[in-house]
């Protein structure tokens, strides 16, 4: 602040020619000053602050868009440890960015290379160990060793052999080109009137010659004869294309198994066959001199009526099998327990696995055994009747094609979070391999309740091992047959080895079964598995 005072008393000292006319007086206040200057400087801050702050905004924006790619980077490592291969098509614009994208796409399909040489690896080899190279059907060798496996472990079925009539007579009129090609089209034709039986769990053969065989697994008398007379029934197609003379093309017999021993099965079906040979053209014969077909039929109307009352009465218990980790050498740690069904009648007397598994998928109970099995073990995970140990249960191929079956199950699991995420669920490879797509929507829907999933009989069949890359599997157990008598088969060994390099890779854990002695154990745990079962880890117990 200035303060002026003006004086008009006359100066008489005055310059020449000057008359002074009053005095001015200038006083500054120094507040004034700082109060502007505060002013001006706050003014400054805001706006400053507030530049400041919008370029920071822009900034973020700007580095939002230029480091998106690694985002995509980071997704795309993310996909291929969960077994997905994507490759970014959009390439950013920045030099460095661009480079690390292009990279990773080239790991990306690298890794996808690896992992399909190694499948077409294990594949070429196990196809020239137990594949016909003529025919393209299973050879002699994986006959005789999954045949063994099913009928030295209690299992029940039935083979059917099939035999060409005349076929040396037919090389001879016609050349072994054309013997070569009936042959082919005879494996095409007995995997192709397989195929169009729902359910029907089996494996064809080209043994030699002339003589086929198909084996069928977990099948009733009644299932056995229905496919002999429908092979029987289509022979004549040979004739209307031309590829045989005459409408007689060949013989069908059939043997069952369940106990007896591997050459006793191969003898009963080989008298079938003769049998078949003297009954006429397209005979089929089924050799079981105590039964009939039509006491079949009867006992199959009455086995279906015990086992509905015996799943509305809940007539069931359960046996465990452990799973026991290989990486201890006292087999102490048990990963987790395999349940097994026991199901009684009335009268308390123990229903055979050989006519309830057949029957229930036969009679359209597949769903319902399963829905008693999950409620059954989800109430024991609950009252943590095994501590915190996880409990495997086997369900039916027809129960994944079962959509109410599968909402069923979600619900159940949302009720029991904690007993869900120690429930394991356990598909034969064998039922599911046809339908990926509704296996990995299961698998996905299970993961969202901490459900894991794993794939049983893995190897039994020819199919392609590139659909593990595409499911998030927890675990696969090598089927039996591979490991029964591994001792002295170097071909399963290194097959075996090699399923546990691949799966590893993918981060999925690998399990033996079958396991019945130590040497076994030693051998198996050399090769790197996850863990063994069998009876020689654990035998199955009411716990």
């Amino acid at each position: 602040m200035i303060k002026t005072v003006v004086n008009r008393q006359h100066n008489r000292r005055a310059l020449p020619g000057w008359q002074q006319a009053g005095k001015v007086r200038v006083t500054a206040n120094p507040g004034y000053a700082y109060a502007a200057l505060w002013s001006n400087s706050v003014q400054s801050f805001w706006w400053f602050l507030g530049a400041s702050t919008l370029t920071f905004l822009l900034g973020l924006v700007a580095l939002h868009f230029i480091l998106r790619p690694l985002r995509d980077v980071e997704m795309q490592a993310r996909a291929i440890c969960d077994r997905e291969y994507p490759v970014q098509k959009k390439l950013p614009w920045t030099l460095e960015l661009r480079s690390v994208v292009l990279a990773m796409n080239r790991m990306t399909t690298k890794v996808k290379e690896m992992f399909d040489e190694q499948t077409v690896a294990i594949e070429r080899l196990r196809s020239e160990n137990y594949r016909d190279a003529l025919t393209g059907l299973a050879n002699r060798r994986y006959f005789e060793m999954n045949l063994k496996q099913l009928v030295e472990t209690g299992k029940h079925g039935a083979v059917l052999l099939f035999e060409l009539k005349d076929f040396k007579l037919y090389n001879d009129a016609r050349g072994y080109q054309a013997g070569d090609d009936l042959l082919r089209n005879t494996g095409e034709f007995l995997e192709a009137i397989c195929k169009a039986q729902p359910g029907l769990e089996y494996f064809t053969v080209h043994l030699a010659g002339a003589n086929f065989a198909v084996v069928l697994a977990n099948a009733s008398e009644q299932e056995a004869l229905e496919l002999g007379n429908k092979l029987a029934q289509a022979l004549p197609r040979f004739r209307e294309r031309g590829l045989v003379d005459n409408e007689e093309v060949g013989h069908i017999g059939i043997a069952l198994y369940s106990g007896q021993s591997y050459g006793e099965l191969l003898s009963a079906a080989d008298m079938a066959l003769r049998a078949a040979q003297q009954q006429g053209p397209n005979a089929v014969h089924l050799f079981d001199p105590g039964k009939s077909a039509s006491s079949s039929v009867n006992s199959a109307t009455r086995w279906g009526e015990i086992l509905r009352e015996a799943l509305h009465s809940k007539r069931i218990s359960l046996l465990l099998q452990p799973v026991k980790s290989a990486t201890d050498r006292d087999l102490s740690t048990i990963m987790h327990y395999e349940s097994l069904l026991r199901l009684t009648d009335e009268r308390g007397e123990v229903i055979p696995a050989v006519v309830y598994t057949p029957m229930s998928k036969r009679l359209g109970l597949a769903t319902d055994f399963d829905r008693v099995m999950i409620t059954e073990v989800l109430a024991r995970l609950a009252s943590k009747r095994y501590g915190e140990i996880p409990v495997a249960v086997n369900l039916f191929p027809a129960s994944l094609q079962n959509k109410d079956f599968i909402d069923w199950m979600c619900a159940e699991l949302a009720k029991v979070p904690e007993a869900a995420a120690r429930l394991l669920v356990e598909v034969s490879e064998y039922g599911v391999v046809e339908n990926v797509d509704a296996l990995r929507d299961f698998i996905n829907r299970l993961l969202q309740y901490g459900t894991r999933v794993g794939l049983d009989h893995f190897g039994r069949g020819f199919s392609s091992f590139g659909y593990l890359s595409t499911l998030k599997l927890d675990y696969i157990k090598i089927d039996g047959s591979y490991v029964r008598g591994i001792l002295e088969n170097k071909d399963n060994q290194f097959f075996i080895e090699s399923v546990i390099k691949v799966a590893h890779g993918l981060d999925v854990k690998v399990f033996a079964v079958s396991v019945e002695t130590e040497a076994e154990r030693n051998l198996l745990v050399g090769l790197g598995l996850d863990g063994l079962q069998g009876y020689g880890v654990g035998r199955p117990e009411d716990i």
